[in-house]
């Protein structure tokens, strides 16, 4: 492939001291749930082994996440699974490929990342599948039109990356601006998008605009922005989008996330983690009948309705255990979506995870549809 053939040469060509650097993962994923269209139970275990490798030689640096997965139950035989198979973006570049696949499982191989480019003290250009983090938000990203996380995903540290390319200048210590352009074969597929981020007072803000996939006039403006209030940050984004197909619409949001000291005397609280958020999507309806339910099950949007509360809770309950809780409220239609989860650092590299998600609601609401979902992971890093 491209990339490990690029990685390959860069090391051979690699400074003294700074060698090919390679590290990896082997993850297992058990989820159990039910087909919200039918209600008959299905699982679906995912085995996955991650090798990174990183490398320089000058200002020629190069990244690849390469991922061998097996994935296989009785997922495969769900209608959602007919419908919107793994309800995966559609790839640019040809980075992955099916080996082997039958009725209920299915073996992979896919670059989760891979991208090269060169680099100075001020400036990084790299082309590839990559991670472009646009906002502030920490549920809800408004002005992330590339990538946006799922926050309803059951791997919620697996975060989507496009092909790319992307440039950074540095405009002097507290300023940069960034570049963005996300091919297709298409124009109307294009997306080019430009972003000026700088610092005043306590606060760090940033301006983003530009065309966006959709049709060949589809366009994006907005910005976001963070900084100290009351010990903790007060966070906030913003878009206006205009995509020709439909009525242009507005997209808010704002959030606060605070840390509690240790001197905190309420132990559930002490060295705990909080984030309250508001999401406003001027592109949802109201009336759940109107619901695009096959956007949502595909990946293509990540809300329906239009305001959204969400809130979550961090905490080590012991130096080698930490839970965390979720929950997000569509104020429209009433449904709701929490999952409790606990992480165990059972041996030396190697994390233990247990958590559920709990959808509640009336059966056509958007939260209320789908079937609770149980999951157990294990990750091991080497």
């Amino acid at each position: 492939m491209i990339f490990l053939s690029l990685l390959l040469a860069c090391a051979a060509s690699a400074e003294p001291g700074k060698p090919l650097a390679a590290s990896g993962s082997l993850k297992d994923v058990y989820q159990y749930s039910a087909s919200p269209s039918d209600g008959r139970p299905y699982f679906l275990n995912t085995l996955r082994t991650r090798l990174t490798l990183d490398a320089r030689a000058s200002l020629f640096r190069a990244h690849v996440d390469y991922d061998h997965e097996a994935l296989a139950g009785s997922f495969f035989r769900t209608r959602e699974y007919a419908a919107f198979g793994l309800a995966e973006a559609e790839p640019w570049l040809p980075m992955e490929k099916t080996l082997e696949s039958g009725q209920t499982w299915m073996w992979r191989q896919r670059l989760y990342r891979g991208w090269a480019g060169l680099e100075t003290d001020g400036t990084i250009a790299r082309f590839g599948r990559q991670r472009i983090a646009w906002g502030t938000g920490k549920l809800w990203n408004p002005t992330d039109v590339l990538n946006a996380h799922q926050p309803l995903s059951v791997e919620r540290e697996e975060r989507r990356g496009v092909d790319a390319f992307y440039a950074r200048r540095a405009l002097g210590q507290l300023s940069q601006a960034e570049l963005a352009w996300a091919p297709r074969d298409l124009w109307a597929g294009h997306a080019l998008l430009g972003r000026l981020r700088g610092h005043l007072g306590e606060y760090d803000g940033s301006l983003m605009g530009g065309k966006v996939a959709g049709s060949t006039g589809s366009w994006i403006t907005g910005g976001d922005f963070a900084g100290d209030l009351a010990e903790g940050t007060l966070h906030g984004e913003w878009s206006y989008t205009a995509p020709q197909s439909r009525t242009p619409f507005w997209k808010a949001a704002i959030g606060y996330d605070y840390a509690f000291p240790t001197q905190t005397k309420l132990w559930a609280l002490r060295d705990a983690a909080v984030v309250a958020e508001y999401l406003h999507s001027g592109s949802g309806v109201l009336n759940p009948a109107r619901y695009d339910v096959a956007a949502l099950l595909s990946g293509r949007e990540v809300t329906l309705a239009q305001d959204y509360l969400g809130l979550t809770y961090s905490k080590d309950v012991h130096p080698l255990v930490k839970l965390d809780l979720i929950l997000l409220n569509n104020l429209n239609d009433g449904s709701q979506f929490f999952t409790p989860s606990a992480q165990w650092n059972a041996l030396p590299d190697l994390y233990l995870t247990a958590g559920f998600q709990r959808f509640s609601g009336a059966k056509r609401t958007e939260l209320g549809r789908a079937a609770n979902l149980v999951f157990l992971q294990s990750q091991y890093y080497f």
